[in-house]
């Protein structure tokens, strides 16, 4: 059988991505992403392997219709991620994202649930990404959390949120230098792709 690439069919459907501007946001969930390879944006050589985490933003005012497994659909509101290097060194981003925000954090897990506004622009490829975020105006109301704030401790994992991660998401916690394979045995049904 000849494999053409034009009648190929696939299970996933593009969804129009998340335009440019700046939007109300609430902090969804906060991802442990372990100890990940990296490397340099310049030259693409590898450089030493860093704790990663991944920040996800709820944003109220941009919906998206999900169709469930069951064959029911439901608006839902968009969400955008961005990876960070977890240093504490003073210019790196994640601690210009908390000086802004929140600037004695002393957990991580405080951002939770945390409004603040971001700013969508476009990558080379032309996705989604953000590229700043700042506190929410004062008296601008900002709609709750359609569900509960989360977070994935990589040394402490939670089977029941590990289970509703996309599976890209799923790979990269697989693929960190300092996986002891908490989630190999772990039912992965009904998870996002």
């Amino acid at each position: 059988m000849a494999l053409n690439i034009e009648k190929m069919q696939t299970n996933y459907s593009k969804q129009e991505r998340i335009p440019e501007g700046t939007f109300m946001s609430r902090v969804s969930s906060i991802v442990d992403l372990g100890i990940q390879e990296q490397t340099d944006w310049q030259t693409g050589e590898p450089t030493d392997p860093k704790a990663r985490v991944l920040i996800t933003w709820e944003l109220p005012t941009e919906t998206i219709e999900v169709e469930h497994n069951d064959g029911s659909k439901e608006m839902l509101p968009r969400v955008i991620s961005k990876e960070y290097t977890l240093s504490n060194y003073d210019q790196s981003n994640l601690m210009k994202l908390i000086k802004s925000l929140k600037p004695n954090l002393k957990e991580l897990q405080e951002f939770l649930d945390l409004t603040c506004m971001i700013n969508i622009g476009s990558t080379k490829t032309g996705n989604a990404k953000v590229t700043s975020v700042m506190p929410a105006p004062a008296g601008i109301p900002i709609p709750e959390l359609t569900k509960e704030a989360s977070y994935f401790d990589f040394d402490s994992p939670s089977e029941e949120f590990f289970s509703t991660l996309p599976s890209w998401i799923k790979g990269k916690i697989k693929d960190a230098n300092n996986y002891t394979g908490f989630a190999d045995t772990w039912d992965v049904e009904g998870a996002q792709a």
